[in-house]
C-alpha cells in the first residue's frame, strides 16, 4: 500500500525509461537510498532534483523539481506544450533511446529477446491519423498529463496533414459546441469525418450550422450526438483507413483504427509474416472491423472472425464479407477448431473466455498487444499450456509517447 507524503526532496540518479511514461531511477542519500523513484519528464542519464508524492518502502513517486546534471539523451522537446499536455511523455528524450527503452521493456515482460524492431516512422512526428480533442470553456485540446484539465492546443506536432487541418477547423467553431464535449477526427483516403459526443444538448440549428461550417472547410463528413438529440450524420458517415494499396477499411470516427495508416500497414505485416502463408483454418478473436480480417482470407483454408462489438462485426462483414462473422458469446465446438488462432485484445488482455478459446489452436497462436505488460501475464501462462513463444516483433507505432506494439508468435511444442 502506499501513502502520499510531504513535500519532501530528494535526489535521484535516473537510469531508464518505464512502462507507463515516467523515467525510473535511484535515490542517492538519506535513510531510502538506493530507493527505486519514478519521475516524469526525467531522461536516462539525468541527475535531478524532485518532489516525493507518493511512496512504499521500496518504491516512491516523484515530481521533477530540478535537472542538476543533464544527460546526452534529453533534448529540447519541439512542442510548447510539452511537460503541461498529457499526449506525450517521452519528446525530451531522443528517439534511439525511445526505442531502445521500447526493446528493453517488451523484452524484459516477456523474459525473451526482441527479434525485430519496426519503427515506420522515421521523424517521430506527423504520424497520426486519428485524435481524440475535449472541449472546456474556449480550450480546444487534450487532457493535461495527470489531470481532467483542457490544454488548449492550436496545432499538434503527432497529426498528419489532413488531421491537423481538421484541428483548425474544430477550434474555428469551438465557441458553438456543448461544454464537456468530445471531439474525435478520423483521417482516411477521402478526407476526416469529425464526430461530436456531448452529454449537454445541442440544437439543432447550431448543429446544422457547425456540420455546414466543417464541411465547407473541407472535412468529408460529420456526426453530432448531443444530449437527447439523435444523431446526425451530414457527408460521409465513415472513411477508408486502409494502409496504402489495401482493401478497403470502413470506420466510424471514434470507431476504432489504429493511429495512422503508415502505423497500420506496418502492423498488418508483422502479423500477416507470423501468421505464415499457410495458416490452414483461422480464428480471430477481437477481430473489431476486420482490419487483419481482410488480408486473412487471402490465405486461410477458413476463417471465423468473433467480436463482442456488434456495430463492428456489422463492419467487419462490410469490410471483409469472405470471413464468418461471430458475435456475442466466444466462439466454441466447430467454430473455435483452428489450426490458427490470431488475438488483438485490449489493454486489459485475454479475458477468460478468449483465453481459452485461444489456447486450443492446434498450431500457433499470434498475439497482437498493445500493453507488454499484460502480454507477459499471458505468455507465462500459455507457457504453461505447452506454447512455446517463438518469435517476438516490436513496433514503434506512437514515437514520443510510451506506447509500444508487440506482435507475439507462440506455437505448440
Amino acid at each position: 500500500m502506499s501513502t502520499e507524503v510531504q513535500a519532501t526532496e530528494v535526489d535521484v540518479r535516473v537510469h531508464g525509461l518505464a512502462p507507463g511514461g515516467d523515467a525510473v531511477g535511484r535515490q542517492q542519500g538519506g535513510a531510502h537510498d538506493g530507493r527505486a523513484t519514478f519521475v516524469p519528464l526525467a531522461a536516462p542519464g539525468d541527475e535531478v532534483r524532485a518532489r516525493l508524492v507518493r511512496e512504499k518502502a521500496r518504491v516512491a513517486w516523484a515530481e521533477l523539481v530540478e535537472v542538476r546534471t543533464s544527460s546526452s539523451l534529453r533534448v529540447i522537446p519541439p512542442c510548447p506544450y510539452f511537460g503541461t499536455c498529457g499526449g506525450c511523455q517521452w519528446q525530451h528524450v531522443t528517439l534511439p533511446a525511445q526505442r531502445e527503452a521500447k526493446r528493453d521493456i517488451v523484452a524484459r515482460a516477456l523474459g525473451a529477446p526482441v527479434d525485430e524492431f519496426v519503427a515506420p516512422s522515421e521523424s517521430g512526428y506527423g504520424y497520426r491519423d486519428r485524435a481524440r480533442l475535449m472541449v472546456q470553456g474556449e480550450a480546444v485540446g487534450f487532457r493535461a498529463r495527470r489531470s481532467h484539465d483542457v490544454v488548449d492546443v492550436q496545432r499538434c506536432l503527432l497529426l498528419g496533414e489532413q488531421a491537423a487541418r481538421a484541428l483548425t477547423a474544430v477550434r474555428a467553431q469551438a465557441a458553438a459546441l456543448p461544454p464537456g464535449a468530445e471531439v474525435d477526427l478520423q483521417a482516411g483516403a477521402a478526407g476526416v469525418h469529425v464526430a461530436v459526443r456531448s452529454r449537454s444538448p445541442m440544437a439543432a440549428e447550431r448543429a446544422a450550422s457547425v456540420s455546414q461550417a466543417w464541411l465547407a472547410a473541407g472535412l468529408a463528413g460529420v456526426t453530432i450526438a448531443a444530449g437527447d438529440f439523435a444523431a446526425s450524420t451530414q457527408g460521409e458517415a465513415e472513411v477508408d483507413v486502409a494502409e496504402p494499396g489495401s482493401s478497403p477499411l470502413r470506420v466510424p470516427a471514434g470507431g476504432f483504427a489504429q493511429v495512422g495508416r503508415a502505423a497500420n500497414g506496418a502492423l498488418v505485416a508483422a502479423v500477416m509474416q507470423a501468421l505464415g502463408g499457410e495458416p490452414g483454418a483461422v480464428l480471430e478473436l477481437y477481430a473489431g472491423s476486420g482490419n487483419f480480417t481482410r488480408h486473412l482470407l487471402a490465405r486461410a483454408a477458413r476463417v471465423v472472425a468473433h467480436d463482442a462489438d456488434a456495430r463492428a462485426v456489422a463492419r467487419g462483414r462490410r469490410n471483409a464479407p469472405g470471413a464468418s462473422w461471430r458475435e456475442g458469446r466466444v466462439p466454441s465446438g466447430a467454430d473455435a477448431a483452428a489450426d490458427t488462432v490470431l488475438v488483438d485484445p485490449p489493454r486489459e488482455g485475454l479475458d477468460g473466455e478468449n483465453f481459452a478459446a485461444a489456447s486450443r489452436a492446434r498450431q500457433r497462436l499470434v498475439y497482437v498487444s498493445c500493453d507488454p505488460q499484460t502480454l507477459g501475464r499471458d505468455a507465462t501462462k500459455l507457457r504453461a499450456l505447452g506454447f512455446g513463444l517463438r518469435r517476438v516483433v516490436a513496433l514503434d507505432l506512437m514515437p514520443q509517447t510510451f506506447h509500444v506494439e508487440v506482435v507475439a508468435t507462440f506455437e505448440r511444442a
